[in-house]
């Protein structure tokens, strides 16, 4: 696994393997813990039944770049009140560096730009997705913070090979501003200050081949910033977990970690409910998935709660973040794929499903 932290490293990269893909991600939570949002820029969307029944196919001749997509997904109080998974025409997509300080990502009508002045890092969502169910989703998000060290992780990370992961915003000041129209609901104007996370995602080729699954998660505590990435390549699996200062400087490593409390969902996907880290210097986490955001045939996505315990302090730091487990062989299970195009957009073709402001929602 490939582990940086530069800015540079956000730009968008050739692709030319089949089942290769890379994404750009954010989520944000509100001052009262109310509002969490997430978005994901795809190039090359990995959960694409498109994509991966070209890959299958012995020509392989699907690229990423014939796939691009959008995620949105906005929560209240622990419920989905907007749900977007769409894929778009390539001629509707566009994912460019302009400069050695500004990349601009485009999916549809949704438009990302990357920016770095300096030591400042200023990234700028608009979302502008309107659904065949009638919902939409329009304004903008932008996530402030100072550039964190490009050798946070050491100086050899940028040489490893596989799977990459860039943190250049692990912790940065949001400001967001939606107007959600809901075919049920109604329209609302929402408005809120919060704080937020980024990261970049690439692989050259599908996720199954490089792993079995993953737990992902991050926390904003009082005081420090936890991100952890728990790999399983099938053989073992690596505990990396790393404690972040609010300046962005790395005060502590976790290689050390364990899981129980098992669940299964109507799919029969298996997860952990609780992890715990450590390390040799005893720092520890607990880590409880307490609510189900997001649950599927591959997928779950979690709001969490966790306790921090560093040695030598008498307090414990409390915080709450969003955490995500992913088993990439079950992406591939033609099984699921009916279920997938439900929820899955094809904007030049969406299911009837989709159409329906219930149904879809049933979806959700």
């Amino acid at each position: 696994m490939k582990i940086t932290s530069d800015f540079k490293f956000d730009k968008p990269a050739e692709k030319p393997e089949s089942g290769s893909y890379e994404w750009w991600y954010f989520d944000a939570a509100d001052e009262k813990n109310e509002w969490h949002v997430v978005v994901i820029f795809y190039d090359g969307c990995p959960f694409s039944t498109k994509y991966n029944t070209n890959w299958a196919s012995e020509s392989k001749i699907s690229s990423a770049k014939e796939h691009p997509a959008i995620s949105i997904s906005l929560y209240f109080k622990g419920e989905p009140v907007f749900y977007s998974m769409s894929e778009y025409p390539p001629s509707q997509a566009e994912f460019n560096m302009i400069s050695d300080h500004e990349i601009k990502v485009q999916v549809g009508k949704n438009i990302l730009t990357l920016r770095r002045a300096g030591n400042q890092l200023q990234h700028t969502l608009e979302l502008n997705e309107t659904l065949p169910s009638g919902d939409e989703l329009n304004g903008t998000m932008v996530f402030t913070s100072e550039t964190v060290s490009e050798t946070l992780f050491g100086n050899q990370s940028a040489q490893e090979s596989g799977h990459g992961w860039n943190l250049t915003q692990p912790r940065a000041d949001v400001s967001f501003d939606m107007a959600l129209k809901s075919a049920v609901r109604g329209e609302k104007f929402i408005t809120w200050k919060g704080t937020g996370y980024h990261d970049h995602n690439l692989g050259a080729e599908p996720m199954k081949n490089e792993f079995s699954d993953w737990y992902w998660g991050r926390f904003h505590f009082p005081e420090h910033t936890l991100v952890y990435y728990l790999m399983n390549t099938g053989k073992t699996t690596d505990y990396k977990a790393w404690l972040l200062n609010r300046k962005g400087e790395l005060q502590s490593e976790f290689d050390e970690g364990s899981l129980s409390t098992f669940m299964s969902n109507m799919f029969l996907l298996t997860a952990a409910r609780t992890i715990n880290l450590g390390n040799k210097q005893q720092d520890k986490v607990m880590i409880q998935q307490s609510r189900i955001l997001d649950s599927g045939p591959f997928y779950f996505r979690f709001r969490s709660d966790a306790i921090l315990h560093l040695p030598g302090t008498d307090q414990l730091e409390q915080g709450s973040g969003i955490t995500e487990y992913i088993r990439p062989s079950r992406i591939h299970a033609r099984l699921f794929w009916p279920l997938v195009h439900m929820r899955y957009r094809y904007a030049d073709s969406p299911h009837w499903v989709q159409k329906s402001p219930r149904l879809y929602r049933w979806t959700w």
